[in-house]
């Protein structure tokens, strides 16, 4: 098990202050540089070009942060899973930036995300245990493996989707991270947490030109990167836990995202729609379509985070045979609030042929 490390406390400042620090003046940077710019089309939400070179400033960012972490937070224990952490998320954030310039296709860029997955089973290690309903924790075995690929995986792709709007992704993911690694400190996660806190970080360096100017745009580069992150971590703090931070822990934080995309994946297969064309018909979307700004939208996401976050800390005084009760009740509040802002949507013409975005 990896040092305790927020008992230094210093060096944890250090990291982050400096994380956010070079996110804040490399989003800058990357906004006037004119690099990667994204046109707008009819789908978009912005009405001119913007530079999408914002993921390689959060990624450099955290590069730095982890480095100081792993220099200078504790001994190998320490320097390992932190180094590894970082080469994990350049390559994350790679595999985004080729899409960025290349424009990849859909199976070379799962291609890519799987073998990140599947780098990280080897590296790092696949989940250990999980807690099932009624059974409690369950050793996982070889089943890990494919289940921390699929996780890995398909939460990548989850946050992809999400990034739409400004400051809704890297809103939620400076929020969702600063709030787990508050949570999962005291499991004994305590890597876990720093390495969130250094992300969470630049997640919110990167914000003041992307949503409080409309400047800046992550890309691909920045949304792998961050879904990765979180992704990952969810898995490294359970199994450095011994799971008491309960690998639903950041899962449930982030389920205002998870269920958004499952229901609009739902709602389009229920009407015969093909889910890989391009649409506008995301929860967020659509709230958006209605009139609201994106500040409003992203503040609308954050609180999601939050109160899913509330959820999770309950989760973690349940037993873990009853513990997944705590994201179902949470997914079936924010289901009902899907189900309610689509069928306002629809009522108003936003869906389907009637809306134009088919």
């Amino acid at each position: 098990m990896p040092d305790p490390i927020l008992d230094r406390p210093l060096t944890i400042l250090v990291a982050m202050v400096l994380t956010l620090a070079a996110s804040y003046a490399g989003s800058l940077l990357a906004m006037h540089s004119g690099a990667l710019l994204d046109d707008p089309n009819h789908r978009s939400s912005h009405d001119h070009a913007v530079s999408r070179a914002g993921g390689l400033a959060m990624l450099a960012a955290t590069v730095a942060g982890l480095f100081v972490i792993a220099a200078f937070a504790g001994g190998a224990e320490v320097r390992g899973p932190a180094l590894k952490f970082l080469l994990l998320g350049v390559l994350a954030g790679g595999v985004g930036f080729a899409d960025d310039r290349l424009n990849l296709s859909a199976p070379i860029k799962f291609g890519g995300q799987l073998f990140v997955a599947g780098l990280f089973v080897w590296l790092v290690g696949p989940l250990e245990t999980a807690a099932l309903p009624v059974v409690g924790a369950v050793a996982l075995g070889p089943v890990g493996a494919a289940v921390t690929m699929f996780w890995i995986v398909a939460f990548m792709n989850v946050f992809n989707f999400m990034d739409g709007v400004n400051g809704i992704a890297g809103g939620a993911a400076a929020m969702g991270l600063a709030l787990f690694a508050l949570v999962a400190g005291p499991t004994g996660a305590e890597l876990a947490a720093a390495i969130a806190l250094a992300t969470a970080a630049a997640a919110a360096g990167f914000l003041p030109a992307n949503l409080l100017r409309g400047k800046l745009f992550m890309g691909d580069c920045g949304s792998h990167f961050l879904a990765f992150m979180i992704a990952g971590l969810a898995v490294f703090a359970a199994n450095i836990s011994g799971g008491r931070a309960n690998a639903l822990l950041l899962p449930t934080i982030f389920l205002p995202f998870i269920v958004d995309v499952a229901f609009t994946l739902a709602h389009r297969i229920a009407r015969g729609e093909n889910i890989l064309s391009a649409h506008r018909e995301h929860i967020y979307q659509l709230i958006l379509r209605r009139g609201a700004s994106h500040a409003s939208v992203a503040a609308l996401y954050a609180g999601a985070i939050s109160f899913s976050a509330a959820g999770a800390i309950l989760m973690l005084t349940i037993s873990p045979a009853w513990a997944w009760t705590a994201p179902a009740l949470i997914a079936i509040v924010l289901l009902m609030i899907a189900a309610w802002i689509y069928t306002g949507a629809k009522a108003a013409g936003l869906i389907g042929a009637a809306s134009g975005d088919a």
